[in-house]
């Protein structure tokens, strides 16, 4: 199932208030949030609900038009040229603004991938806690092994009906 912006919104909501649950009980991880894919259509990004930013991080994230996914190709060849310094930045800047123009941003039409996770990765990685996390009731059965260094809140499909 593919949300709309406002489903995802929920999704990525209930993430946040499991986090802000979770940090309190587990302090010692200090865990972040990230989105993420594995396997085809993979890719990760910080938490966030910008269409902008997700398209630039983590386009597979997100089905979009072909308006859309050009818009995506020149922001990362935007922030590329930024970043290297390169001739082609006041070019490259123009046909950016053209596309974000034609693609009504930072308001883009967009489907978020229901299936997309969201993540809670360890800013320090104490096993022992994280163990006791894995197995936390709060997180959905099944997503996380002992053993792994992942913890999974679950897909955005399940965050948003269980929101």
């Amino acid at each position: 199932m593919n949300l709309t912006q406002f489903q995802f919104q929920d999704a990525v909501t209930r993430g946040k208030n499991l986090l802000a649950e979770l940090k309190k009980d587990y302090p010692e991880l200090r865990l972040y949030p990230v989105f993420c894919r594995f396997g085809p259509g993979s890719g990760q990004c910080g938490l966030t609900t910008d269409p902008l930013v997700i398209l630039e991080e983590f386009p597979e994230m997100l089905l979009v038009s072909p308006e859309v996914e050009r818009l995506g190709r020149l922001l990362r060849q935007y922030r590329k040229a930024q970043k290297l310094a390169l001739p082609t930045l006041s070019e490259i800047e123009k046909e950016l603004n053209e596309a974000m123009r034609l693609c009504h941003a930072p308001h883009i039409p967009a489907f978020y991938c229901g299936d997309v996770n969201i993540e809670f990765r360890t800013g320090v990685l104490k096993y022992e806690p994280l163990r006791r996390l894995q197995q936390d009731h709060r997180l959905p059965p099944g997503l996380n092994t002992v053993g792994n260094i992942r913890v999974i809140a679950g897909p955005l499909e399940f965050l948003y009906r269980h929101a």
